[in-house]
């Protein structure tokens, strides 16, 4: 298998990633990346600042991540690659996405100050260069309260995590089915983003769900052992080869990133995500 550094998951500031999308796209280009997708949470914003920076020197995917909270499954991921991030049914769909986003954060702030903590939305806004996410909330929780969490995990471990203490689901709901709909209308793949790290329900049977309503595959490569799942090497490679084996047995896509938000100990192009899988992907698009 060729090994050319590809990586189909990254975010920047346009959601919650730490560098722009030229800072980004640069930092990409030092690692000898050869492609990179901009997938930020519920934004395309960054897409044309990164295609810009590239100029030639790097291949730039757009695509997006979109949050779903169907009945039975909440807070699920879906990655959209290869979009038209112009696409009216795409953009139609995130201003939605983007409105109950912001209402949930509110939402999530109101709850940690009930809960005793010091914390504004003013505060977590101002962080946020694009869209709010729960990494800004944590941010503001741990600077302000370090009498009560001492690390940004223990803030996501005890608080923000799904069903945890300061846990709120979104009023409105963006759907799975109109999420693959408008994905698909926009000229993109559909694939559920990261399936190991959901605890909160069935993967085997969200992984049904998802392609009975259209969906292409999963998320097979992920860099697991530096997300804040922290899972072991072993571990991360147990985990990418059980998913491997259902692409096989399902005969669906795969696609793989690191989920790169500029995090510490975050390595971009430390996960090595086979460039057959882009080809793949490039050939089924080209039908």
């Amino acid at each position: 298998m060729s090994y050319k550094n590809i990586d189909l998951q990254a975010h920047t500031t346009a959601s919650d990633g730490k560098l722009t999308p030229t800072e980004l796209v640069k930092l990409a280009i030092k690692k000898k990346l050869s492609t990179i997708a901009i997938t930020d949470h519920d934004s395309v914003n960054g897409i044309d600042e990164a295609l810009k920076t590239a100029k030639g020197k790097i291949e730039i995917v757009p695509g997006v991540e979109i949050s779903c909270d169907d009945p039975g499954y909440v807070d699920t991921h879906i990655l959209g690659l290869f979009i038209n991030h112009k696409h009216k049914a795409v953009n139609s769909l995130l201003k939605k996405a983007q409105k109950f986003r912001e209402q949930q954060k509110k939402d999530i702030i109101k709850k940690f100050q009930k809960l005793g903590f010091k914390i504004t939305y003013k505060e977590v806004k101002s962080l946020a260069k694009g869209e709010i996410g729960r990494p800004h909330i944590a941010k503001v929780v741990l600077k302000n309260n370090p009498d009560k969490v001492s690390s940004f995990d223990e803030v996501f471990d005890k608080y923000l995590a799904v069903g945890k203490l300061a846990y709120v689901e979104r009023r409105n709901k963006i759907s799975v089915k109109d999420v693959i709909k408008a994905i698909h209308a926009a000229g993109g793949l559909v694939f559920i983003s990261h399936p190991g790290v959901y605890d909160n329900f069935d993967i085997d049977k969200f992984i049904n769900y998802f392609l009975k309503n259209g969906g292409d595959g999963i998320e097979t490569y992920y860099e697991y052992e530096e997300s804040r799942f922290h899972t072991g090497k072993k571990a991360q490679n147990d985990i990418i080869n059980k998913f491997r084996k259902i692409v096989r047995i399902k005969n669906i896509l795969e696609t793989g990133g690191s989920d790169f938000h500029g995090r510490e100990h975050q390595v971009l192009g430390k996960l090595k995500v086979p460039y057959e899988v882009l080809e793949k992907l490039k050939k089924i698009l080209n039908r």
